[in-house]
C-alpha cells in the first residue's frame, strides 16, 4: 500500500516537499491556507502592474552551481531566463557622492580603489574573499542528519573553507568597515549592508553575483512557483487552497493527520508543517511538544523585521536611476515618518529589466522600510486609521520621489502599500518576519532541529527550521525532509528530471 505525506503550507518549501514525495512514491497532499501557492515568494497584481514581494536573485541560476540541480527537478530551469544585474546597490551620502556596490568583484576593486587607495588593504582582502567564495561549492545534497563517515571524512578535507567561513562569520559589517582610512567608505559601508550584519553574508551574496550564480528570474516570484506548481500537479501530487490547517492530529505521540478549519480531517503516514513556526507548534500542536531551546527561542524571537512595501507604478523610467539588484539608497532632505520613527534615507528600486512585470513603456518602482509589528498590529484594530496611514506614507514615498525623479510627476498611474499585517494575513508568518529567524555574526551558523521533542511520524520545513530563510533555503529544506522520511522508511531517495528518467539521490 502506498506510503502516503500530508503537507501544511504551499509555500517553496510545502511544494518542494511534494515533489520529492511524489519522486518516491508517497501519496502527497498539500494543504495551503491561501488561494494561491508560493507562501512569502509571492506577487500581486495591481491596476495592469505585478508587484514581486520577493523575488531580488535565486542561487542556483548558473547550471554548475550547487542548487541549480533542485530548480532542474522542480521543473523550474528547464524555461527560464536569467537577468544578471551589473550593480547591486548605489548609495550617495548627503554631497550626492555615490559609492556603487559591483557585482563583478574586479570592477568593484577598481571603483572603491578610486575612491579611496588608501584603503587597498581592506579592499583587496574584501574582493579576495569574494573571489575564493564565488568557487566555493555548499554541501547541499543530504541534511546533516544523514551524513555518515565519509561525509564527515570530506567536512574534514574542508578545513580551510571551514576557517575561511568562520573568519568572515565572526566578523561583522561595521567591525570592517572601521578599518576603512577613508571616512566616506566608513560612512557608507555600514548603510549599504546594515552594521551589525555578519560579514559572511556580504561575501557569499557578492560571490553569487561575481560568479553570475545568482540571477533575478525574469517572471519574477510569479513565473518561479507556478512552474513548481506545475512540476507537482504532473508528478501526481494533490493540493487543496483556502484550506487552513487548525489543529495536527495526534495519537500516542505520533502524528496521524490534520483536521481543517472546516472540521474535515485528513490522515496519513507521516506530517510535514512547512508552515508558520510559532503556529505550528503552539497552536496546531498546543505547545505539548516543546524542549527549553525551543521554548526560549520562540519567548525571546530575533526575527527579521518586517516590511512596509510601497509600490508604485509610472508610465516613465526616472532617469539617472540605473537598474540593480536592491536599489538606489540616498539620504533626504526631510525624513519620512513610519511608525512613529523618522526614516531619513530612502532606497529605490526599479523593474524597467523585467518587461513582463508592466505594460509596454512603464515601470514599476519599489520603495520598502524595516517597520515595527507591533503598532501596526495595534493600528489594524481601527481599519479607518489604518487606511489613512497607509495613505500618509505613500504621500510622503510619492512626494520624496518625485524631487529626486520630477519627470515623474504626473505620470503615476498606481500605488499600493503591503504593511506587516498584510505578510501576516497572507502568509500566516508570525509578526511578519518574511524570513523567519535574523542571524547574526554569532548566530549565522544556528539551525534548528526538523523534528519536535517526543513527537513522531513529524517534521516541520522551510525558513523555521533554517535560519536566514531564503528562496533556495526553502527548496532544500523540502528535499532534505523528504530524504529524512525515506530513511526512516528504509528507502532509497531518488529524484528525477521532467523531461528525462530517474537519477539517485
Amino acid at each position: 500500500m502506498e506510503r502516503s505525506i500530508v503537507i501544511i503550507g504551499g509555500g517553496l518549501a510545502g511544494l518542494a516537499a511534494g515533489c520529492y514525495g511524489r519522486m518516491n512514491g508517497y501519496a502527497t497532499t498539500i494543504y495551503e491556507m491561501h488561494s494561491m501557492p508560493g507562501g512569502v515568494c509571492t506577487a500581486w497584481k495591481r491596476k495592469g502592474y505585478t508587484i514581486d514581494g520577493a523575488v531580488n536573485w535565486v542561487v542556483g541560476t548558473q547550471p554548475d552551481g550547487a542548487f541549480h540541480r533542485f530548480w532542474e527537478e522542480l521543473g523550474a530551469a528547464q524555461n527560464w531566463s536569467i537577468h544578471n544585474h551589473e550593480r547591486f546597490l548605489i548609495v550617495e551620502d548627503a554631497e550626492g557622492r555615490a559609492f556603487t556596490v559591483y557585482c563583478d568583484a574586479d570592477q568593484l576593486e577598481a571603483h572603491m580603489l578610486g575612491i579611496a587607495p588608501e584603503d587597498s588593504g581592506p579592499i583587496r582582502e574584501l574582493t579576495g574573499a569574494i573571489r575564493r567564495a564565488s568557487k566555493l561549492s555548499m554541501p547541499v545534497d543530504k541534511p546533516a542528519e544523514l551524513f555518515g563517515v565519509i561525509d564527515m571524512v570530506k567536512m574534514i578535507g574542508a578545513l580551510p573553507v571551514q576557517s575561511f567561513m568562520k573568519k568572515w562569520s565572526k566578523l561583522t559589517v561595521g567591525a570592517f568597515a572601521a578599518r576603512f582610512k577613508s571616512p566616506f567608505l566608513r560612512e557608507v559601508f555600514p548603510r549599504a549592508f546594515g552594521s551589525d550584519s555578519p560579514m559572511i553574508m556580504v561575501v557569499m551574496m557578492l560571490a553569487w553575483q561575481h560568479g553570475k550564480a545568482a540571477g533575478y528570474i525574469i517572471g519574477g516570484a510569479l513565473a518561479l512557483v507556478s512552474s513548481i506548481e506545475r512540476r507537482y500537479l504532473e508528478l501526481g501530487g494533490t493540493v487543496h487552497y483556502n484550506a487552513r490547517v487548525e489543529k495536527i492530529l495526534v495519537e500516542d505521540d505520533r502524528a496521524v493527520g490534520i483536521r481543517l478549519a472546516d472540521g474535515s480531517e485528513h490522515r496519513a503516514d507521516w506530517v510535514i508543517s512547512a508552515a508558520d513556526g510559532r503556529t505550528t507548534i503552539f497552536d496546531m500542536l498546543d505547545g505539548k511538544y516543546v524542549d527549553r531551546e525551543i521554548k526560549e527561542r520562540y519567548d525571546n524571537p530575533r526575527l527579521f523585521q518586517p516590511l512596509v512595501y510601497v509600490s508604485i507604478g509610472v508610465n516613465h523610467e526616472p532617469a539617472g536611476l540605473p537598474t540593480s539588484i536592491a536599489g538606489l539608497l540616498y539620504p533626504l532632505e526631510t525624513p519620512i515618518t513610519i511608525a512613529g520613527k523618522e526614516e531619513w534615507t530612502m532606497c529605490v528600486r526599479s523593474y524597467s529589466f523585467d518587461p513582463t512585470l508592466t505594460p509596454e513603456g512603464k515601470n514599476v518602482l519599489i520603495v520598502q522600510y524595516e517597520s515595527d509589528y507591533d503598532y501596526w498590529s495595534a493600528l489594524r484594530r481601527e481599519p479607518a486609521r489604518y487606511a489613512a496611514e497607509k495613505e500618509r506614507i505613500v504621500s510622503e514615498v510619492v512626494a520624496r520621489l518625485e524631487e529626486r525623479f520630477p519627470e515623474i510627476s504626473g505620470r503615476i498611474e498606481m500605488t499600493d502599500v503591503a504593511t506587516p499585517i498584510t505578510w501576516e494575513r497572507y502568509t500566516g508568518n508570525w509578526r511578519g518576519a518574511y524570513e523567519g529567524w535574523m542571524f547574526d555574526a554569532k548566530s549565522f551558523s544556528s539551525s534548528m532541529r526538523k523534528t519536535l521533542p517526543g513527537l513522531r511520524n513529524f517534521y516541520m520545513a522551510g525558513q523555521w527550521v533554517n535560519p536566514g530563510g531564503g528562496i533556495p533555503t526553502a527548496v532544500m529544506s523540502g528535499n532534505h525532509t523528504v530524504q529524512l522520511i525515506c530513511n526512516k522508511d528504509g528507502r532509497r531517495f531518488v529524484t528525477s528530471l521532467p523531461e528525462a528518467g530517474g537519477k539517485g539521490g
